[in-house]
């Protein structure tokens, strides 16, 4: 009998300029040989994410972020007043040109994009349709960019439901899971200083983020938690714009992912031989008794 291979699926999760830390995860996998078979992502993850499953290729995307220079970024903002500081259109236009007007049927990855309903505080999950829409949606960071309404709903950032969305990724039918989770909070970073006015909102939000990604994270098989040594906050978008602050980011995303390798590795492995032939009787063997349990319980 020919062995099985594991599905498995990569859940990038949101963080801002953070999120560049995902080419760096990408690039560690692509040089030990993890294929990925789905992708889901929340925010910023789902521009990566998206980029990556039309293309496969890490250094593309690597290539495009050190292009991205200050003058490309500040073309993007049409600034309003109206539910956030960026209204969106030209971010769609980038994205519709750097995706080269792809469809979800388009990527050679299947990718799941993860947003909010503004309304209802659900997580809204595109496979299908609008995939420029559904990553504006995923992004639209509160205060930052303006909510969009799509098929009657009012849609923001992913990461207020599910930053880090490992159950979309289960659901897609990964067999083993990878979450990269952007929104942690590392000890060595603490502030020995107190807080200025401003700065308490931007902590107790990152503080939030913290525990609903930690909560998102626990079904995950392996989970990659790069450094945020640069203190990025949630946003930190000028740090796209430095490609020496990008690259640094970049490499803790691959840094993170390295000491990894061994783990996913020995998930692989787990599966191999769950999938055993002893281990399949075996499996069969204890389903029958629980049902054979049930029906003593129904008569």
């Amino acid at each position: 009998m020919a062995k099985k291979h594991p599905k498995i699926g990569l859940a990038l999760g949101s963080g801002g300029a953070k999120g560049l830390a995902h080419i760096g995860v990408l690039k560690s996998l692509e040089k030990n040989n993890i294929p990925i078979d789905f992708i889901a992502a929340s925010s910023v993850g789902s521009i990566m994410g998206a980029h990556y499953a039309r293309h496969k290729d890490s250094k593309k995307l690597e290539d495009e972020i050190f292009h991205f220079n200050r003058r490309k970024g500040m073309g993007l903002f049409d600034f309003t007043v109206k539910g956030g500081i960026i209204k969106g259109k030209k971010t769609e236009t980038y994205l519709a040109e750097l995706l080269e007007n792809a469809s979800f049927q388009d990527l050679k990855i299947p990718l799941a994009v993860v947003a909010t309903d503004f309304n209802t505080a659900e997580s809204v999950i595109f496979t299908q349709g609008d995939l420029i829409k559904a990553i504006r949606a995923s992004i639209a960071v509160p205060a930052i960019y303006q909510p969009i309404f799509y098929l009657d709903r009012l849609l923001a950032d992913g990461g207020l439901s599910n930053p880090v969305p490992v159950s979309v990724a289960s659901g897609m039918g990964a067999d083993i899971t990878i979450a990269v989770n952007l929104d942690q909070i590392f000890i060595e970073n603490r502030t020995i200083n107190l807080p200025t006015l401003a700065q308490i909102p931007l902590q107790a939000m990152d503080i939030l983020r913290h525990n609903i990604a930690l909560h998102a994270v626990k079904t995950a098989d392996v989970i990659i938690t790069p450094q945020n040594k640069l203190r990025i906050g949630l946003v930190g978008w000028k740090n796209i714009f430095d490609n020496e602050r990008a690259t640094q980011i970049i490499n803790e995303g691959e840094k993170a992912t390295d000491k990894m390798i061994p783990e996913i590795k020995k998930q692989i492995e787990i599966y191999y031989k769950k999938q055993s032939l002893p281990n399949r009787i075996l499996s069969l063997f204890k389903k029958r008794q629980r049902l054979s349990k049930s029906y003593k319980t129904l008569a």
